[in-house]
């Protein structure tokens, strides 16, 4: 019996109960939602059509899963997740186990589904598809401010705390818009009209490039500049359902895609449509089938993605009681402060209570 128990570790994949962010002169991990089982999975690219699950761990939330958004916070040891069926968002301190769990974000919620991380200003930002809303949170106090109402089915946001700006998606078919506005909320831009079923968001920091997702029947991934130049059909997977990009992440050279009713995860060179990676032991892993796993978010956690970078807010939140959020970097101060919803800006600007200002 002891012998086959070594053997069986030596040739099973080594599950961990916690995750290990890479260093920085290492390159990224993917991260992958199983929606029904509500798990991170964690592999290795650079493993190719060989890699497999490393690391592993089962996530807080409702029965039968329902797991979708995902971010991370490297200097902070975080990840960051949404749970539809429990309509919370949780964080994770990477390294510790199930019991560093909590729930960050409770109540008052309908469909939250994208996050995005400003670690610069260590905001969270949730976008909520069912009371079409963007909402920006405090991970460590659990205070939100509703940041924009009225935003159309959105779906998924990004954050680029370097530039300033908040990028999202939203809307369906003749209503759907790629937009974007600063941190606060304010100087809203429409990037593009040219999509029609979008699903999910990624920014290339390096090349300042926007990739998404459309999904059945468009079954496409694109991409376009910030300035709205240079829109570009990056892979057309084929037409039927079961091929239908989902969610997607970029890191470096590469894009990262999880597809349709296959449950599968893609990779290929964000400039070479010619070879695509299947990982296929991921499939293989546990009891797979169509009542067991669906793979939702999907994540690169690079170091390389959450770069040092002075805070427009200074070292002391900018004087802000609560939020700091950075506006236009030429605006004098580059940053507005703002309250948590129910309280009051006071008259001086910097100071939330729940008094009414006179």
């Amino acid at each position: 019996m002891s012998t086959l128990l070594i053997i069986l570790w030596l040739i099973l994949p080594f599950y961990t109960d916690c995750i290990v962010f890479p260093r920085q002169d290492e390159g990224p991990l993917i991260a992958v939602l199983d929606f029904k089982a509500t798990r991170i999975d964690i592999f290795d690219p650079s493993g190719g059509v060989n890699a497999t699950v490393i690391e592993e761990i089962n996530l807080k939330g409702g029965r039968g899963g329902g797991s979708t958004g995902i971010d991370f916070n490297y200097r902070g040891n975080m990840i960051y997740w949404s749970d539809l069926f429990t309509r919370d968002v949780y964080s994770l301190k990477t390294g510790g186990g199930d019991e560093e769990q909590k729930v960050i974000l409770e109540g008052g919620l309908g469909s939250p589904e994208g996050l995005a991380y400003d670690w610069i200003h260590n905001n969270l930002y949730v976008s909520d598809w069912e009371l079409h809303k963007i909402m920006v949170i405090n991970p460590e106090t659990g205070a939100r401010k509703t940041l924009l109402t009225d935003v159309h089915r959105v779906r998924d946001l990004e954050v680029d705390p370097k530039t300033g700006w908040l990028y999202w998606i939203a809307g369906w078919e003749d209503t759907a818009l790629l937009m974007k506005s600063t941190l606060d909320g304010q100087n809203q831009v429409v990037i593009s009209s040219d999509l029609e079923r979008p699903m999910s968001l990624s920014l290339d920091y390096d090349e300042q490039k926007l990739y998404w997702t459309e999904v059945y029947s468009v079954n496409l991934i694109k991409s376009i500049r910030v300035n709205g130049e240079g829109l570009t059909i990056v892979h057309r997977p084929g037409l039927h359902y079961h091929f239908s990009p989902k969610y997607i992440t970029v890191s470096r050279d590469y894009i990262y895609w999880t597809q349709g009713l296959t449950f599968r995860v893609f990779g290929r060179e964000k400039n070479n449509s010619r070879e695509i990676t299947r990982y296929r032991n991921l499939e293989k892993y546990g009891r797979w089938d169509i009542q067991q796993n669906i793979f939702m978010g999907i994540l690169a956690i690079d170091p390389r993605k959450q770069t040092d970078s002075p805070s427009l807010c200074g070292d002391n939140n900018g004087g802000c009681s609560h939020f700091c959020l950075p506006s236009l970097i030429q605006s004098i101060p580059p940053y507005k402060c703002a309250c948590p919803d129910g309280m009051n800006l006071m008259d001086d600007t910097s100071t939330c209570s729940d008094e009414i200002p006179i």
